[in-house]
């Protein structure tokens, strides 16, 4: 028997783009789980002295260049939104097993079988092997259905598909390519005070070369997440976001390094948009968070902000209200402040 797919490795790089694509998107829980295209953007936030530091900690938080995957959050702390994305990167990794322990079948036909979740619950899958070799190819998908299932100390109910898009090599052993697309429909998340609801796609690309050497890239045209804390709701959405994310070997450890892009509308800030570019990517060599990198917010008539990683503990938030190129006022902050 073939062994299991050894799930898509290094938690930490997983995390990082995870988090920039999942952590700051919402827009309620209604969203069509297969959109294809970009909604219309919402109109342009205008940055101001009153909401700068807000506006940055709510583009962290969608960013999350924390390597631990810690949450940034605005408000009240609304949880790490980036389980429904890890738990999608898990089972992933779980595909080839679930093909090869089904029983043969024709070629094409639907394995289902429901599996307990590790704390309480269930887990009903439903494999597809488009070829009915019990490995994974182009065009393999599963469906998995949640059901009260426990996972990272939260309670999981909803879908999630995979599908697979292309596969280079054994992703058993190292070296290896795979791409996968996860589709989260009504997918949520409940801790002990966070409910998070997902729903959308998100493109999945992994390059591992080795342990430490690897890219991870994510890509969404539309995804949304809607966050409910004591009875108060956080939408966010995210339209056209790319993150990329690399560990590149140091010594016996790694160089975390992140990128994200995009465009972020929040409840936040009026359910607003801002543009979000990274002028400078954030790396982390072994810190909980990252020692460098910049990130630039775009907001109405030219507005800006600007966020700098100035150390392993703290950053620099910089506001152009007026446009004119010149940053008048500048907010230091630890990154232990937006915890």
């Amino acid at each position: 028997m073939r062994a299991a797919l050894t799930p898509l490795p290094l938690a930490t790089l997983a995390a990082l783009a995870a988090s920039a694509l999942l952590a700051g998107c919402g827009g309620g829980s209604g969203g069509d789980s297969a959109a294809l295209g970009a909604p219309a953007p919402a109109a342009p936030a205008a940055l101001t002295a009153a909401n700068y530091v807000a506006v940055a900690q709510e583009a962290l938080s969608s960013s999350s260049y924390l390597a631990s995957a810690a949450s940034l959050v605005t408000g009240a702390q609304v949880g790490d939104a980036s389980t429904l994305v890890r738990f999608g990167q898990d089972q992933a990794g779980k595909l080839a097993g679930w093909l090869n322990a089904a029983p043969a079948q024709a070629v094409g036909v639907v394995q289902t079988q429901t599996e307990p979740c590790w704390g309480g619950g269930t887990l009903t899958i439903r494999a597809s092997d488009l070829n009915g070799n019990g490995q994974v190819d182009p065009g393999d998908s599963a469906t998995l259905t949640a059901s009260n299932c426990a996972y990272r100390g939260e309670t999981l109910n909803g879908q999630l598909s995979l599908t697979v898009d292309s596969l280079a090599g054994d992703p058993d052993t190292f070296p290896y390519k795979l791409a996968v697309t996860l589709g989260f429909g009504q997918l949520s998340a409940q801790s002990a005070t966070v409910r998070t609801v997902g729903n959308g796609n998100l493109a999945l690309s992994i390059d591992a070369r080795a342990a430490n050497d690897q890219s991870l890239a994510l890509r969404t045209s539309s995804l949304s997440l809607s966050s409910t804390y004591a009875s108060t709701r956080y939408d966010k959405t995210l339209s056209g976001y790319a993150s990329t994310s690399t560990l590149s070997p140091a010594g016996s450890g790694y160089t975390a390094s992140t990128t994200v892009n995009g465009t972020l509308s929040s409840s936040a800030f009026g359910a607003k948009s801002v543009v979000i570019e990274t002028l400078a990517p954030f790396v982390s060599s072994g810190q909980a968070h990252p020692g460098s990198g910049r990130l630039l917010i775009s907001g109405a008539a030219g507005s800006k902000v600007r966020v700098t990683a100035t150390s392993a503990s703290a950053l620099l938030i910089e506001l152009d209200a007026d446009g004119n190129g010149t940053y008048e006022t500048a907010t230091p902050k630890g990154w232990s402040e937006l915890l």
